[in-house]
């Protein structure tokens, strides 16, 4: 008999825990499967206010749809993971996941215990992962033009935006690109009604109320004030005091003292990330000292890097003069824009850097071109820190075919959970074939023949003939270390997911 206060009647029994958390991971998989690949479609999202978003970025289509369910949470916490990380590969994880749980599920339906595919889904993951370790490609001197081959795919076959990539990342270099602090894709600024430029250089999106006539600084000195230079806003209740007043006015001779400081150093440029007294802000205009604040700090962060500044707070101003120099920077030339009101920061005595200025006719256009450039910098940049390995789903195919006799070494039902990592190895490619309007089944036997017979490692096909292709003599390469951390970030969640046994209701 049922009793009302069973603690368990809101439960959901094992395999309906199950189903229920792999129904909600495909239905995430559905929004973004049909957009991968070169002949990937985009996808319209429409908010409750009718504002739309076009795009077929993985990671920006399921950051605005809208979803409660945990697990589908859960799925779409790493994909925002990957991209913070890695910055690309966010739809090919959803949807290696979403292999990933089918598989499982048939074997668990078939009465294979959960843990076993879970060990023997880590044992495939791990092996699969050795063998992109073994096959990946280093950028050298010898194979540099590589890099605008992953730039152009990257940037989904764009080569205004793969151009403009690959001369950032020459102009910022490889001891930069390969520095763990640095993100190319941090470089991609847009604009909408400009032009897309790329120059060595930062950019202060803020209209200075002074600025030469000439809009040019050479030779600029550059000081950063991470703080306001003005008298804190408690003591304007002093005011009502003659003690005060007196206080008051003392602070502000101070503050006046610290701009003519600053007028004395022959600063050229003052950055500031937020106000500045209006009668300090006249002694260092009198002084020829252009004055910009108001900031944000991630573009202080910019400068401060590139020129060699050293950020500082205003009560760092009581230093001596001798003492104050050593924060500040240098930059070559320092241009106005008066079209756009920005500040061009170029050229700067500190670490190299650069700015890819990404811009189109309308603002829709121009974020969904920023985001291309986000994802091609992102790829670019991995491909020169962790080498590359053929693209276009060979190596996912190569790598199932290894699997398949690796499986024989096994003994026991882990055997199932290595059957599920090759079966998903195969998904994004099956998925890129079908988004390009060919029989994905019978491609694949086709592509897996030719493997098996003509002994080359990465074939695919040409996605608009459908002619079969080995990918590395045409030069289609994707970042290794991206394809790793998807196969490492689908293999979490699935075993997160495969580890829930009940969903229970809990208290409101």
């Amino acid at each position: 008999m049922r009793s009302n206060s069973n603690d368990f009647e809101n439960s959901e029994p094992r395999m309906s825990a199950l189903n229920n958390n792999i129904n909600a991971v495909n239905s995430t998989v559905s929004a973004v499967k049909g957009t991968l690949g070169p002949q990937g479609l985009d996808c319209m999202i429409v908010d409750d206010y009718g504002n739309a978003i076009i795009t077929n970025d993985g990671v920006t289509i399921l950051s605005e749809i809208n979803t409660s369910h945990p697990a589908a949470r859960l799925l779409i916490n790493a994909v925002m993971s990957q991209e913070k990380e890695v910055g690309d590969g966010t739809t090919t994880l959803t949807i290696l996941t979403g292999a990933l749980l089918d598989s499982a599920q048939k074997m668990a339906e078939l009465g294979v215990p959960v843990h076993k595919i879970i060990e023997g889904m880590k044992r495939g993951i791990s092996k699969a992962i050795e063998i992109i370790e073994a096959e990946r490609l280093d950028i050298t001197k010898e194979n540099s033009h590589l890099m605008k081959r992953v730039a152009y795919i990257s940037a989904r076959e764009d080569e205004e935006i793969s151009d403009l990539i690959c001369r950032a990342a020459e102009l910022v270099g490889r001891e930069m690109l390969s520095s763990d602090g640095f993100r190319l894709s941090d470089c991609v600024e847009a604009m909408e009604g400009t032009k897309s430029r790329v120059f060595n250089g930062v950019i202060i999106d803020k209209e200075p109320p002074y600025f030469y006539e000439s809009g040019t600084m050479d030779k600029a000195k550059i000081m950063i004030l991470d703080d306001y230079l003005d008298i804190d806003e408690s003591m304007n209740e002093l005011l009502k005091s003659e003690t005060g007043l007196s206080n008051y006015l003392e602070r502000l001779e101070i503050i006046k003292s610290w701009a003519e400081k600053i007028v004395m150093m022959k600063v050229d440029l003052l950055l500031c990330d937020r106000g500045i007294n209006q009668e300090a802000m006249q002694i260092l205009s009198d002084g020829n000292v252009c004055v910009v604040d108001q900031v944000l700090n991630s573009q202080l962060q910019k400068v401060s890097r590139h020129c060699g500044c050293k950020m500082l707070k205003k009560s760092a101003l009581h230093k001596s003069t001798e003492n104050l120099e050593k924060y500040c920077g240098m930059a070559d030339k320092v241009d106005y824009d008066f079209e756009n009101e920005q500040i061009l920061i170029k050229a700067g005595h500190g670490e190299p850097y650069a700015t890819i200025m990404i811009s189109s006719s309308t603002g829709e256009i121009t974020r969904e071109k920023e985001r291309i450039a986000k994802d091609a910098a992102a790829s670019l940049q991995f491909a020169i820190k962790d080498g590359i390995v053929a693209g276009g789903g060979a190596l996912e195919i190569y790598i199932s075919t290894l699997l398949e006799k690796y499986r024989e070494e096994i003994v026991g039902m882990e055997k199932y959970g290595f059957d599920c990592v090759i079966e998903a190895l195969k998904k994004p490619f099956l998925q890129m074939v079908e988004n390009s309007g060919f029989n994905s089944l019978e491609i694949l036997e086709k592509v897996i023949a030719a493997v098996k017979l003509d002994g080359k490692k990465f074939l695919s096909i040409d996605f608009q003939s459908g002619d079969i292709k080995d990918m590395e003599l045409e030069e289609i390469f994707d970042p290794a270390y991206v394809k790793i951390s998807a196969l490492k970030k689908a293999e979490e969640i699935s075993k997160a997911i495969l580890r829930i046994n009940l969903i229970l209701r809990g208290k409101k």
